[in-house]
């Protein structure tokens, strides 16, 4: 057993350094300088202000000399405030629209910049007035980049937050001599737009051409660090939260709420709202659906809180308090329904690190049971130099046949856990062979992308969860690009362990899995250097896992870093949505923002978007394990396969898997008849994605199929 050391403080404390000598706990904050350009931000007649977020990781802005050639044009001008103000160089002029109140110009407002020649734009940057949050800042925004001005490429759009922070849209380095900002709303709801500096990023180069790659796509700006995120299944918005602000975590604060956002798709709106009524800062929880698709978050900042939140309402509601408090623990979805979570950290005063046993929680009674005979310790990494604090975190569990729970990870050892009863735990066997020994991997990534067949992907991590301590001293080691597939078969036996391909190009600790609707897996973001709160060693080319060919393949990189507290979801349109970053009081590693990754399934060799079959409609939206429906698709299909909806955060997303579905001749034309697992621990309840492929591989966009709990397994 790892030693425990008692906690007393919030996890806030620890990470900035103020308990880390009681607990024998390092700082986990970092505590080294950085350059000034990236600290605050200076120009003109002196105005200074802290970086508020991540500044662009390629590019410089474009220089005061060069600002000075531009030529302006904007659709609404206030007497004396000029659109030219925006790039004089001075922190003392601004400008405004027309704001007469006989002779208001509404929204939206735009202004665009001749940069007189052809450069790499990779950013813009907005600095509001130091009065932004009583009116007139840019909120809703959309950026727009054209080499010839008449043909316009969307390349940013979204929400900012209502501060006086200086605001940035990052993106994808691409040629532009024009860049035109629309303001689609304003802090305040004001009509009107005031903008005090507007700059514009350029790199040298762009990056060598990857078509056939896939490509990134426009950036979606959020007014929060969104470092928990899942898709509502109902209508298919992105919900995200951060903590009790938008900006930061913890730091001593009791403010038991969380900052949410929430991004629709079809619409492009973003919305955010504070929850309070919940009493619960879910910051750093367990996240796991039930089977009517409520996202049920347990722990985080406020560790003994559960809340759920429930599609149907777009509403939060609390239920009872987990047994044990916690935060990092992991959780998944059984097959009866119940939602079981083991290990995590923190919690009240008096409760050990380490003593964080599983309980189950059941949806129908609201009730949690304690499951004395799944001990956490059984479930702990051994070679972490942080100790007990960090030895049960971010668990990889999912739920498998005659309701039990595998543990694939991050320890070496991967166990069975049965979640019923008093609960058991059982040794699995090692994670590990030949030329990649047994490790642990700590942050590092697993995802079953071939359920019928019990199929997981394990890949990257390390041994600790920190290379570095919070005086820079090296204590750990280096991210590994070791890969593994895991076959699982019976219950309580020892499980097949196969290296996937060569391992993967780049080795990644807090990078993200997910597993995409034809079977390959994407792993996008992380550290070579795994150290939280910094942005060194980044990886900037995702890869994806191709389990047919056993070969992991570079895809098209991109320029935003996506490190810790980062996340990476599939949505419904089978693209893949990649953010987040930070949410650390050292504002610039915080990222507001996510990039949209369009994998090359969807486009054709020279890169244009490919003919896309549709589903037109399905015999049944619900269905139980072992049941069957039919399809109806615009077109003939080759293949199909439901995956389920997750929640990501904290380099896990314990909730997603992949089923194929094998398509059978119904008589009809265009119409498939498809079969479900016949077991719910593979098909675990809840709302899946279904998508069909036509014979080049390109999915549709998916439809809803909601599994039920089977029989055998209710209660």
């Amino acid at each position: 057993m790892l030693s425990r050391v008692a906690l007393s403080v919030s996890l806030a404390s620890i990470f900035l350094g103020g308990e880390s000598i009681r607990f024998n706990v390092p700082s986990q904050f970092p505590s080294f300088q950085h350059d000034v350009h990236r600290k605050v931000l200076k120009e003109g007649d002196g105005l200074i202000r802290p970086m508020g977020s991540a500044p662009p990781h390629v590019g410089q802005q474009i220089p005061q000399d060069e600002r000075d050639t531009w030529i302006v044009d904007c659709t609404s001008v206030l007497t004396n405030h000029e659109c030219d103000k925006t790039f004089d160089g001075s922190n003392s002029t601004f400008w405004q629209t027309k704001v007469d109140t006989e002779s208001i110009d509404p929204l939206p407002h735009t202004i665009t910049i001749d940069l007189r020649e052809e450069k790499n734009v990779s950013a813009i940057s907005m600095r509001p007035l130091p009065d932004a949050d009583l009116g007139g800042a840019i909120a809703g925004h959309k950026v727009y980049l054209s080499i010839d001005n008449k043909v316009w490429n969307l390349v940013a759009f979204g929400t900012w937050f209502e501060d006086v922070q200086d605001k940035f849209a990052m993106f994808e380095p691409q040629p532009a001599r024009f860049v035109r900002l629309e303001a689609v709303s304003a802090t305040n709801g004001t009509q009107f737009i005031r903008i005090v500096d507007l700059g514009v990023w350029a790199t040298n180069s762009l990056s060598p051409s990857s078509l056939g790659l896939g490509k990134w796509g426009p950036t979606v700006d959020f007014p929060l660090v969104p470092v928990g995120v899942f898709i509502d299944p109902i209508s298919g918005k992105v919900i995200s939260f951060s903590s009790y602000a938008h900006d930061s975590f913890g730091q001593g604060v009791t403010d038991h709420t969380t900052f949410t956002a929430t991004w629709d798709p079809t619409t492009e709106n973003i919305s955010h709202r504070q929850i309070r009524d919940t009493h619960h800062d879910m910051f750093c929880p367990g996240m796991a659906f039930d089977v009517d698709g409520r996202m049920i978050i347990s722990g985080g900042e406020s560790a003994d809180k559960v809340s759920i939140y429930d599609p149907n309402k777009d509403d939060w509601i609390s239920v009872p308090e987990m047994k044990i408090a916690r935060g990092y623990q992991g959780s998944t979805t059984c097959a009866n329904g119940h939602i079981f979570v083991i290990g995590g950290s923190w919690g009240p005063v008096g409760i050990d690190f380490g003593d964080r046993n599983g309980e189950t929680y059941d949806p129908q009674t609201k009730q949690w049971t304690l499951l004395d005979g799944c001990r956490s310790e059984d479930i702990e990494t051994k070679d972490d130099w942080e100790g007990a604090y960090r030895a049960d975190n971010h668990v990889w569990l999912m739920g498998w046949q005659n309701n039990s729970v595998f543990h694939a990870g991050p320890s070496k050892d991967m166990h069975w856990i049965t979640p019923t009863g008093n609960g058991a735990i059982q040794n699995a066997g090692q994670r590990g062979v030949g030329s990649s020994p047994p490790k642990d991997r700590m942050c590092g990534v697993a995802v079953m992308y071939d359920a019928a067949e019990g199929k997981i992907l394990s890949a990257g991590g390390a041994p600790s969860y920190n290379y570095r301590d919070g005086d820079g001293t090296i204590r750990g080691e280096k991210a590994t690009t070791d890969a593994f597939v895991i076959t699982l078969d019976k219950v309580n036996a020892s499980v097949e362990v196969q290296p996937a391909g060569q391992g993967m190009h780049f080795p990644r600790s807090f990078s993200h899995a997910v597993v995409l609707p034809n079977g390959e897996t994407l792993v996008v973001g992380g550290q070579e250097e795994p150290r939280v709160f910094t942005e060194n060693t980044p990886q900037l080319v995702p890869e994806i896992y191709s389990p047919t060919k056993d070969v992991w393949t570079k895809m098209a990189p991109n320029s935003i870093v996506r490190a810790y507290h980062s996340f990476a979801l599939l949505l419904r349109d089978a693209t893949v949505l990649v953010g987040g970053g930070g949410l650390s009081v050292q504002k610039d590693v915080n990222h507001f923002d996510a990039q949209i990754y369009i994998p090359q399934y969807l486009l054709t060799a020279n890169g244009d978007p490919a003919t896309r079959p549709v589903i037109i409609e399905t015999s049944d939206t619900t269905v139980l394990p072992g049941g069957n429906f039919t399809i109806t698709t615009d077109i003939e299909v080759a293949s199909a396969s439901l995956v389920r909806y997750g929640g990501a955060t904290h380099s896990l997303n314990n909730d997603q898997r992949r089923i194929a579905l094998k398509l059978q001749d119904s008589g009809t034309p265009l119409e498939y008849g498809v079969s479900i697992p016949p077991d719910g621990g593979v098909a675990i309840p809840g709302y899946w994605m279904l998508f069909v492929m036509n014979c080049q591989g390109v999915p549709s966009e998916a439809k809803n199929v909601q599994i039920l709990i089977a029989q055998n397994y209710k209660n």
